[in-house]
């Protein structure tokens, strides 16, 4: 279990991450803005009470901050649904530069996160927080199908505008173009995609749109517009603000 449990709540999802620290002696893994495995079903049966032992999650450790999660939203995200379904975990930090042996044992392709899951190792973030859903349906993260998509192609346009080398390409247009939907739904139904209770989708999407802010600030210059106020507060008054460092 983290030494200081992250408070995730309505009112604050704010520094949920910020505070993340362990305890010192984890092995650590970095994983990609692309961290794909192949998701293959997994049996599991419904249980309200929580594991009698913590749940074992490996996620990529910071490649600058001691006993601190690194830059992987796929890992925050699963990290972020075990605490809003209140399970006890051991966070096993993995440094994806120098990639111990026991972690290519449970992940031969050298992602995160990966889980423990009654013995058996369990890659992908979506398969992962899926099955936590499913298994510790208490309390209920689950967005409705309707709501689900609300910004989710934001990330993608995002990873488009980072990797361009021309400024007229289209890139920035069509980062631009993404946003204003997405403010605009939240303006009507916010301030979470499932209106006043924290789902999957925030915990999903948070994380990525965090990252996005900090990699285009730093090798763009580029910042969401002041504009999207209802997007600016969704980033900024919620989990995401220094939700790595």
């Amino acid at each position: 279990m983290s030494t200081v449990r992250i408070q995730v709540s309505a009112c604050a999802l704010s520094a949920t991450v910020i505070h993340l620290r362990y305890r010192p002696n984890y092995a650590v893994s970095t994983s990609s803005f692309n961290n794909h495995f192949s998701i293959k079903p997994l049996k599991v049966s419904m249980s309200s009470a929580p594991p009698s032992e913590p749940l074992e999650v490996a996620v990529k450790a910071s490649l600058t901050t001691p006993n601190k999660i690194g830059d992987c939203p796929f890992s925050q995200r699963v990290l972020l649904t075990l605490e809003e379904k209140h399970l006890p975990y051991e966070p096993k930090l993995v440094d994806l530069r120098n990639k111990p042996e026991w972690f290519l044992e449970i992940s031969p392709e050298g992602k995160v996160p990966v889980i423990n899951f009654d013995g058996k190792w369990v890659a992908d973030s979506d398969l992962i927080t899926q099955t936590l859903e499913e298994k510790y349906p208490s309390p209920p993260l689950v967005t409705p199908p309707e709501k689900a998509t609300a910004g989710s192609k934001i990330f993608s346009t995002f990873i488009g505008f980072l990797k361009s080398k021309d400024p007229n390409d289209g890139t920035e247009q069509a980062l631009l173009n993404e946003p204003s939907p997405f403010n605009d739904y939240l303006k009507e139904n916010g301030p979470f995609i499932n209106g006043k209770d924290i789902s999957a989708a925030d915990l999903s999407l948070g994380p990525k749109l965090y990252h996005l802010e900090i990699a285009l600030g730093h090798y763009k210059k580029w910042t969401v517009p002041d504009s999207l106020t209802f997007l600016k507060s969704y980033l900024k008054g919620n989990f995401l603000e220094g939700i790595i460092h």
